[in-house]
């Protein structure tokens, strides 16, 4: 798809609303085309052609191309606009890698503070994971919220930054994995299990149970990327 082509087709189906902003409207619209692969990786996003569409001034569509640089979903190209970034399997591994470990440290510390009200709100979430299990974007705010629990009571403010930026960059990623029922089904009885070893306290454990998590995370990513039949994947 070209990218005046794809920019006519995406934002032509409603119009901005009013009265959240320009910018918000025009990053959630490529955003959600982004995520859906209706803007494949390597597809150029031009800011005139945008403006021009959306009949809006160029100043919003610019900042709206860099939030999504600074999600890592797209890049800029100089005077040619932004594309839409490409990233290798070897990369979606890397990263992954790194999560682990963050994610790991996260739970661990978090299981030194949380007490039983706690662990009761995130079985709660773990339940509204349940519930909305034939949504994958509902599915995938409920998993947020529930790393997010974790991270907040990590006790570590760098820590939190740390894996706050990872998130952003990988969020189609984890979208992408949490795409089939299958992985969100075994997503509930891994969040399960973390929460099993975080109340036992036994570090080993902890880390056993989230690392298993992530993997299972990155190989869905994997397939999924297999069976698009390419090599990359957006950011």
């Amino acid at each position: 798809m070209s990218g005046a082509t794809a920019n006519k087709t995406l934002l032509r189906k409603a119009k901005l609303e009013r009265p959240r902003s320009l910018r918000d409207q025009i990053h959630e619209r490529l955003r959600s085309a982004i995520i859906s692969g209706e803007l494949e990786p390597g597809s150029p996003i031009i800011e005139a052609d945008l403006a021009t569409t959306l009949g809006a001034s160029r100043t919003p569509v610019r900042e709206a191309l860099r939030r999504l640089e600074s999600e890592g979903l797209v890049e800029p190209r100089g005077m040619r606009g932004s594309v839409v970034r490409e990233l290798r399997a070897d990369e979606i591994v890397c990263i992954y890698e790194i999560r682990e470990l963050l994610e790991g440290l996260a739970a661990q510390r978090a299981s030194r503070t949380l007490r039983e009200r706690d662990y009761k709100e995130l079985e709660a979430l773990v339940r509204d994971m349940q519930i909305a299990l034939d949504d994958p974007t509902a599915f995938e705010r409920v998993d947020t919220a529930f790393h997010d629990y974790l991270v907040e009571h990590a006790d570590g403010p760098r820590l939190r930054r740390m894996l706050t930026d990872l998130r952003e960059e990988i969020v189609t990623w984890r979208l992408l994995s949490l795409s089939n029922v299958e992985r969100r089904k075994a997503t509930i009885k891994e969040h399960q299990a973390i929460l099993e070893a975080m109340r036992s306290r036994v570090s080993d454990d902890i880390m056993a149970a989230t690392a298993l998590h992530l993997r299972h995370a990155r190989d869905s990513v994997l397939l999924r990327l297999e069976e698009r039949g390419a090599d990359a994947v957006p950011a």
